[in-house]
């Protein structure tokens, strides 16, 4: 009997950091229809598609027409690994692929026995001697071991705005729950690793998705994550970005309140009441922006918008501060089904979509006691300090621990100031992944990378 291991490309970091891990179009013509089985489960890790267990999915890049209704999409689901498996694909490997057939999770942490970027695997290559080429040349990926996933959006709609007023005129104004009426979502739900709702994908799938504009930022990134030298937003006590890896719901008739506990607080606010956003001249980006949302039965759309600028690193691209998202949630059995459409003009060529399969904590105290100890965020921003005569000071510009606080991507100038350096022969002087001519195949200025 034939079995698959199914990984996947997703962006996980399972030790003491940060679980990390980012579309609508219109329909793609085609005569293939593909009917999925529950075999792969939750997202990233497994279990075994076995033989036995139907058709595997179609291929990348083939073209799928979906059989749901857009507009209620979870109707009729008997499992969410049923809606998952409707964007599963198979993959194979390309020897012409220039991002080595990996996928994100591998492109900083590859595991045995091929090098280990994020553990200096590129420092120890330099001590032997040994060419960039030649090292790139070592890590060589099995296209997600033959899996990966369709990142583009299913749905037809161009903007979250039209996505969330069809689904809210689809459910006629949403239905007006009551404490009596609502659904029993309290508790603490956790993402299997690898899956936070952004894509699943190779590093060469987003590489496709990423718009020309943030090619540039994208090949910073990974070109700094081979290096080892990476930038995460753990490392710099700020939140990730949008949609961090589980959630304690808390659920009131006009409010849901989804906290996630780490390094950092992670509190969205979803209000159900008709509040709307605020006003224009009030609505500032937030690392996690504002939601308002509504029911569906028992069904919660959500619509987030606002958000700060930020990237999850981790083999994954950044998005700008004009992302919007449109999230889905349905419980089902023991599971909450969650569906997210990344909207952003500004860094991606086309709208996003991912899922995610949450299963609740069994005992929920328990879940507390091992949460990573919150850190305070204002660390990352504090310019103030008490000298060693014990008087306030603070740190001006040109020191290396001055924080410009109006920086908004400040993963770029990091990637920017160590291209800079090695054009200066201050570090070892990596040429590109891309091209192997010189240093970069960026501008000779990194500066210049808006």
């Amino acid at each position: 009997m034939i079995k698959y291991r199914l990984y996947g490309a997703g962006l996980a970091l399972t030790l003491a950091l940060s679980a990390s891990a980012t579309w609508a179009q219109g329909e793609k013509a085609s005569t293939a229809v593909f009917t999925p089985t529950s075999a792969l489960g939750a997202y990233g890790v497994g279990p075994i598609w076995e033989a036995a267990d139907g058709p595997l999915p179609p291929a990348e890049g083939a073209e799928v027409k979906y059989q749901f209704d857009p507009l209620h999409p979870f109707a009729g689901l008997k499992t969410a690994s049923e809606w998952a498996n409707l964007f599963k694909r198979t993959a194979k490997v390309d020897p012409n692929d220039p991002f080595h057939n990996l996928t994100p999770f591998e492109w900083w942490s590859a595991p045995p026995p091929l090098p280990s970027a994020w553990r200096g695997a590129w420092a120890n290559a330099v001590r032997k001697g040994t060419s960039f080429k030649d090292y790139y040349d070592t890590l060589k990926g099995t296209a997600g071991d033959g899996f990966t996933a369709e990142a583009r959006s299913p749905y037809a709609f161009t903007t979250a705005e039209e996505h969330y007023n069809a689904w809210l005129k689809a459910a006629k104004g949403g239905t007006k729950h009551t404490l009596a009426t609502l659904p029993d979502w309290t508790g603490d739900w956790r993402d299997p690793p690898q899956a936070n709702g952004f894509p699943i994908v190779l590093v060469r799938d987003f590489w496709q998705a990423v718009s020309d504009a943030y090619k540039p930022r994208y090949e910073l990134q990974l070109q700094a994550e081979l290096e080892g030298r990476h930038w995460w937003p753990a490392d710099s006590c700020v939140p990730e970005s949008f949609t961090a890896s589980g959630r304690f719901l808390v659920v009131t008739p006009t409010m849901i309140l989804m906290n996630s506990t780490g390094q950092y607080q992670r509190d969205r606010y979803v209000f159900t009441d008709g509040r709307g956003f605020l006003p224009p001249d009030l609505g500032i980006s937030q690392w996690l922006g504002e939601s308002q949302g509504f029911w569906d039965g028992d069904e919660l759309v959500v619509w987030t918008k606002n958000i700060k600028a930020n990237t999850r690193g981790h083999g994954a691209p950044e998005n700008s501060d004009q992302l919007e998202v449109i999230e889905r949630y349905k419980k089902i059995g023991n599971e909450m089904l969650v569906d997210v459409t990344w909207y952003d003009p500004l860094a991606f060529k086309f709208p996003l979509h991912g899922t995610s399969i949450q299963t609740k904590a069994p005992d929920a105290v328990q879940a507390w006691k091992s949460t990573f100890v919150t850190l305070n965020e204002c660390v990352s921003t504090n310019l103030v300090y008490h000298d060693a005569q014990g008087l306030l000071a603070d740190f001006a510009i040109g020191d290396p621990r001055y924080h410009d606080l109006f920086d908004q991507t400040p993963w770029t100038t990091v990637f920017k100031k160590a291209e800079k350096a090695k054009l200066e022969g201050k570090i070892p002087a990596a040429p590109s992944f891309l091209s192997f001519k010189g240093v970069s195949t960026l501008p000779a200025d990194p500066s210049t990378v808006e």
